[in-house]
């Protein structure tokens, strides 16, 4: 008998905490969009990524401008460091970014370089919803995307251009330094947990103020990539897509590629 009311006493007291636990959406659903994030980080870091870019910028009234660049890429997410060099029209080729991820889930350090002034400029944090030279990406679009900065959660499943997706809400937290965006929603392909879609909302926007769609999914060297990146301005009907090209992952860079002093070499790599 008390062996029997120890049982029915214990199996009461887990019913309890799991009643509770239960109760507590946030936390699970939470926890569940934490876990798809890193598996999806797992799934897809590469030490390396490198590609030369076809971009074209589309505004309201249909007027068209191209640009080409190569981007250098070393680490992921939360510490990767980013070069960006423009190679035509001429009007912007030599034009460089750098992008260097700081500890501690703080913004990262950005740099753009101007040919025509001889010397970098640093993107202060005014500046973050600022153009990025004349595209619909602004300054934080530029950066790797690293859920550690976010408070996440499940929000469900969605179908995205034919394909099932788990949505997830992502909330900057303060501590991560001031952002651009109130919130982002991720659409999450589910077979491969690579990132179709992202709606960002400006702060007070009850509808998306961007959104950036990644499709034409190829696998690369055993890794997938999406080859087009879309990045459409929602209220002012304005497009910037990019098309990758000669995209090759894991290769050694070179030594002080990701340095200021590099930044500052007129016409770069």
């Amino acid at each position: 008998m008390f062996i029997n009311k120890l049982i029915r006493n214990a199996l009461l007291g887990l019913t309890v905490v799991l009643m509770s636990a239960l109760s507590d959406g946030d936390v699970f659903a939470g926890a569940d969009a934490r876990a798809l994030l890193k598996e999806s980080e797992s799934r897809h870091r590469t030490k390396t990524q490198q590609y030369a870019g076809e971009l074209t910028v589309v505004n309201k009234d249909g007027k068209i401008r191209k640009k080409g660049w190569k981007s250098f890429r070393e680490g992921y997410s939360g510490d990767a460091k980013n070069l960006i060099r423009f190679t035509d029209p001429p009007e912007v080729k030599g034009v460089g970014f750098l992008s260097l991820s700081r500890p501690g889930g703080q913004n990262p350090d950005q740099w753009l370089y101007l040919p025509s002034m001889k010397r970098e400029r640093r993107i202060a944090t005014q500046d973050r919803d600022s153009s990025f030279v004349g595209t619909d990406f602004n300054y934080e679009d530029m950066e790797e995307f690293d859920h550690e900065k976010y408070k996440v959660a499940l929000q469900g499943e969605q179908t995205v251009e034919s394909q099932p997706c788990y949505i997830i809400e992502a909330i900057p937290f303060e501590k991560s330094g001031k952002s651009v965006y109130e919130k982002k929603i991720l659409f999450l392909r589910k077979d491969n947990l690579y990132l179709l879609r992202e709606d960002l909302y400006r702060k007070g926007d009850k509808e998306p103020s961007k959104r950036m769609i990644l499709s034409d999914l190829q696998q690369i060297d055993g890794h997938w990539v999406a080859r087009r990146m879309e990045m459409k301005e929602l209220k002012k009907g304005s497009t910037t897509t990019v098309l990758l090209k000669e995209i090759v992952f894991d290769r050694p860079q070179a030594a002080g590629r990701f340095t200021l002093q590099n930044l500052n070499r007129e016409g770069g790599d």
